[in-house]
């Protein structure tokens, strides 16, 4: 009995996981090569950054009306994720039709202990998706700061 009762845990677990697996491929998050540019003595790397939804079905999913960079990180500490100063900002629901994608444009930063060589990295972005029902806004703060759901880039080297 305790045997068959393991194996049910263990096919739930499983059916459990394989099922949100597959949920986050229907979503891509592709980056391209991006340009420096200099702007107020500093130098940017902007980084276009392309969400797609590759499913049947609209996507729905948090963002914030000023700091929306927040969503998203880097795998090397060697650049920064630049964001936002913003006066007014508050969660807001972003929607993405099948089949189709969002470029945004994410600058990024050197720190300053980085040199001029090489750097590869991806970066990633937490997926939060919003309830269904449009009744209901159900954006927690303090999941976003968890980012549980990242979806991470292809790597690239600039």
């Amino acid at each position: 009995m305790k045997s068959i009762f393991k194996t049910l845990i263990i096919i739930i677990i499983v059916i459990g996981l394989s099922s949100f697996m597959l949920k986050n491929e229907y979503y891509k998050l592709i980056i391209k090569e991006g340009k420096w540019v200099k702007e107020n003595k500093q130098t940017y790397l902007i980084i276009p950054t392309t969400l797609t939804n590759n499913s049947n079905d609209t996507l729905k999913y948090y963002s914030m009306s000023c700091s929306w960079q927040e969503f998203y990180s880097i795998d090397n500490d060697r650049l920064q994720i630049v964001r936002n100063d913003c006066l007014k900002n508050a969660p807001i629901i972003l929607i993405l039709a099948p089949k189709q994608s969002t470029t945004v444009k994410i600058r990024l930063v050197k720190t300053k202990s980085t040199d001029v060589s090489l750097i590869k990295f991806r970066i990633g972005f937490n997926l939060m998706q919003a309830n269904n029902s449009n009744k209901k806004f159900d954006y927690n703060e303090e999941e976003q700061r968890k980012k549980k759901n990242v979806i991470w880039s292809n790597e690239i080297s600039m």
